[in-house]
């Protein structure tokens, strides 16, 4: 593990041209007109009340998960709830002021086969806090549940989220359980978030599933913010493919389903129904890719998702575009050379080159690709000097728990690695729209900030 650095990073400058800068302020102390707004200063989101403690007792058993909410909007939010109950009811809150008040009640739910009860709240404000909880008609409950809703077309602000990847160990986690102290608007997962290989019979992907949402770290972020997934392999089974992984049609549909129970999401326009988009107003969009489920015919997405995501990316007015990619899209030849490019976009040169170039060409501004898959953290060029996309940023994050891949310290201070290395974490985004910038920070088990930088977009 190396130590704690501090860097700023222009998109059009040299790599190496850093600037030391104070812990945790960067962005907003840099006042200039970066984004355009004129702002001396972007505001942060207010403070909100301590967790909401309703009625009745607690208790792990029949809610072993918590409550998970997911893909929210400006005006709602999916929560979904695994529970040992015939029926259940969920309450909701919003914050007023230092306390929560009760906003709505739906009583009589009546959990499905696998004791999966999901609801979609309506009728919500933008960017305010919720809290939801559920209960038995015995007066048993779940912990609550902290969300907070979407920017509106009107508000403008710094949004923070977090990200994370590859859980195959490190239970329960603790990682998450440090960042989720923060309540970040937002927490992304990036695929491996099970590792479900050769699972059979079908009940064992939601067995899994239910154990890890109810570990600790996964817990406590459900309790302080909500969720946008995508997946990897894992969640199926390893590497899988359409064409050389058994009973594959039957582990596809189990492995999907699951996935939707446990994290519940909006289903996109087209394909799998994974690659879809989530708009904080005007700050940033979240492009939610499908990097394992339509690997067909030579190509590593549908074409329809890719027509897709070149026209969202081009309609898109957000200061900042956000793109979570289960595998890295960069040129990782100067690390791996050809090792297992097969199961990266660099596998798919046509492809690669078809976004990439297109991002570039279009003159789109405020790119970032999140990815995770490969068991290091990074914030790196794209591609090498003279690549298209060389002057492009994608950070790795995570992983929480899994084996971790210690030759990539190796590369530590390489022209186009910049932040490479080898440990545990939850990686935290401040996206400053008022200064164009996002500090982006890898913290530790131990909730210590283990390398930060600063990326001008």
């Amino acid at each position: 593990m190396k130590p704690t650095r501090r860097t700023v990073l222009t998109q059009g400058s040299a790599a190496g041209a850093a600037v030391a800068l104070g812990p945790l302020a960067c962005a907003g102390e840099d006042k200039g007109e970066v984004g355009g707004t004129g702002l001396e200063e972007t505001p942060t989101r207010g403070e909100e009340p301590e967790a909401w403690e309703p009625e009745g007792t607690e208790d792990d058993e029949v809610f072993s998960t918590g409550v998970q909410v997911g893909d929210v909007l400006s005006d709602g939010a999916i929560v979904s709830v695994w529970c040992e109950a015939e029926a259940v009811s969920l309450t909701w809150a919003v914050a007023d002021g230092d306390t929560w008040v009760e906003v709505g009640r739906q009583e009589d739910l009546t959990p499905d086969g696998r004791g999966v009860v999901q609801i979609e709240l309506t009728g919500l404000e933008s960017d305010t806090a919720y809290s939801v909880v559920a209960s038995t008609d015995g007066g048993l409950r779940s912990r609550a549940s902290r969300f907070r809703t979407a920017l509106g077309s009107d508000d403008w602000r710094v949004v923070i989220f977090a990200a994370t990847s590859c859980m195959g160990g490190n239970e329960p986690w603790p990682n998450l359980t440090a960042v989720s102290a923060e309540r970040p608007d937002f927490m992304c997962l990036l695929g491996d978030s099970i590792y479900a290989d050769s699972m059979s019979p079908a009940f064992q992907y939601w067995t899994l599933w239910r154990r890890h949402l109810g570990h600790e770290g996964l817990r406590d972020m459900s309790a302080n913010t909500s969720f946008i997934a995508t997946w990897d392999d894992h969640e199926v089974d390893n590497n899988w493919s359409w064409t050389e992984t058994s009973d594959i049609e039957q582990k596809y549909a189990d492995g999907i389903a699951a996935f939707r129970d446990a994290l519940p999401q909006r289903e996109g326009p087209g394909g799998s129904g994974i690659w879809r988009v989530l708009r904080w107003g005007p700050v940033l969009d979240v492009f939610v890719l499908d990097c394992r489920g339509e690997r067909r015919d030579d190509l590593y997405i549908s074409t329809e998702q890719m027509d897709w995501l070149k026209e969202e990316l081009s309609a898109s007015s957000a200061r900042f575009k956000i793109i979570l990619n289960s595998v890295p899209i960069t040129d990782l030849t100067a690390i791996f050379g050809i090792i297992a490019y097969e199961d990266r976009w660099q596998g798919f040169p046509v492809q690669r080159e078809e976004i990439l170039a297109h991002i570039a060409e279009s003159g789109i501004e405020g790119v970032l690709w999140v990815a995770g898959d490969l068991h290091y953290a990074s914030a790196n060029k794209i591609d090498p000097v003279g690549g298209t996309a060389a002057e492009a940023w994608e950070v790795m994050a995570g992983p929480s728990g899994s084996i971790l891949n210690i030759g990539a310290g190796l590369f530590a201070g390489d022209e186009q690695f910049p932040v490479i290395f080898d440990a545990w974490n939850c990686t935290r985004f401040e996206c400053d729209p008022g200064t164009g910038t996002v500090h982006v920070s890898w913290v530790g088990d131990d909730g210590s900030v283990l390398d930060e930088i600063v990326l001008e977009l």
